[in-house]
């Protein structure tokens, strides 16, 4: 099957969701398939200095990518939309899919079937339009949403799509054999505790900075980050010892942490803000980081929200904590600590959950089952 895959993601760049793009795209073409994927040419955004996009995100050379024209001008998203339609019309694929609204909506009016992913509610007015004139068409598809939330959301919002949506949660890869820890700074007889992500408002460097003041006994060390946000977190810990910036990471790196640490944490608060806007994404999001620390097997201290539970399970494959209660995080931490038995049991659990049901390949197995013959 051929399939083209039209997103709104500068690639490359640090985001996430370019990321999801990159790995989505690799694991539709290990599923036996011709994959391309369009994208806007934002040229002045793309991430400097990289000379290979596959290697940046430690993905197969296995599928091509097409830029295309991003003028500078008002509404260059609907003018992007509609022309990556017209490169669809000539290359006339089996399946469209797609993040990219304007571009999905545009591409089935060449009356070829269309699936569309989302990750948060469409609440513009003019795109929210676009979406139910899309979900309207006979050739529509699937919509695909990161988490049961989002589903509901859309159900009620939309009934025409109750039976029309498939919940794919977030995945990563499997972590080669050969991958070995890398050499954390200062590392001596203490827990060695990590994140890895963005450090913008509500991703939970509110409780890091607290855990850190309160267990000197562990290491932190955090991975990724802007600038401005490293710079402000290391003035508010810079009385601390324990805590270790890193900064951003090529995607292909970050694994060599996640296996040097003993403990993970997700500390999401439950309002999450977006690395580009301040849409809240608290109740509708899928984080990479849980995937990754599963695929890993460590141990993971998460946030107790209703949307992270769809993944993590209290006990089984990771402890869980009030995100408001910086004493439930410290308890935990400490029990960890003590107990390496249990670290490794939730580790284990977590990476047998991982490869039961969320690899990308798994993920997109299962997409491209659900979708109609």
């Amino acid at each position: 099957m051929n399939i083209v895959y039209i997103a709104t993601s500068t690639i490359p760049s640090r985001t996430a969701s370019s990321i999801h793009v990159m790995k989505m795209c690799q694991a539709f073409a290990q599923n036996g398939h011709e994959v391309t994927l369009i994208v806007p040419d934002r040229k002045i955004d793309r991430e400097p200095g990289v000379e290979d996009v596959f290697s940046f995100y430690g993905v197969e050379k296995c599928f091509e990518i097409l830029y295309l024209p991003l003028l500078p001008v008002k509404g260059k998203g609907i003018i992007s939309g509609i022309l990556a339609g017209g490169k669809i019309r000539r290359m006339q694929p089996d399946i469209i899919y797609g993040r990219d609204l304007p571009g999905c909506f545009f591409a089935s009016l060449l009356d070829l079937p269309v699936v569309f992913e989302s990750h948060a509610p469409i609440e513009n007015y003019f795109y929210s339009r676009m979406f139910r004139n899309l979900i309207a068409k006979p050739v529509f598809q699937k919509l695909v949403v990161i988490t049961h939330a989002l589903k509901e959301y859309y159900s009620k919002r939309d009934p025409i799509l109750s039976e029309n949506i498939i919940v794919a949660p977030d995945g990563a890869d499997p972590v080669p054999e050969d991958r070995r820890p890398i050499l954390l700074l200062n590392k001596e007889n203490k827990l060695q505790v990590g994140y890895v992500g963005h450090l913008y408002k509500g991703k939970g460097m509110e409780v890091i900075s607290n855990l850190v003041r309160q267990c000197d006994w562990a290491d932190f060390h955090i991975v990724g980050g802007a600038e401005k946000d490293i710079s402000y977190w290391r003035k508010k810990t810079k009385d601390q010892q324990n805590i270790f910036f890193y900064g951003f990471l090529p995607h292909a790196k970050t694994v060599e942490y996640i296996l040097a640490f003993d403990v993970t944490l997700v500390p999401n608060q439950k309002h999450v803000s977006t690395c580009i806007t301040d849409e809240d994404i608290g109740k509708w999001t899928s984080p990479l980081k849980i995937f990754e620390y599963m695929a890993a097997g460590k141990a993971i201290i998460c946030s107790d929200l209703p949307v992270l539970r769809e993944v993590l399970e209290n006990g089984h494959n990771a402890l869980l904590c009030d995100p408001d209660d910086i004493n439930s995080w410290k308890e935990a931490l400490t029990f960890l600590s003590e107990r390496e038995d249990v670290r490794i049991q939730l580790g284990e659990n977590a990476k047998n959950d991982f490869i039961r049901k969320y690899s990308w390949y798994s993920r997109a197995e299962k997409i491209l089952n659900e979708m109609k013959p």
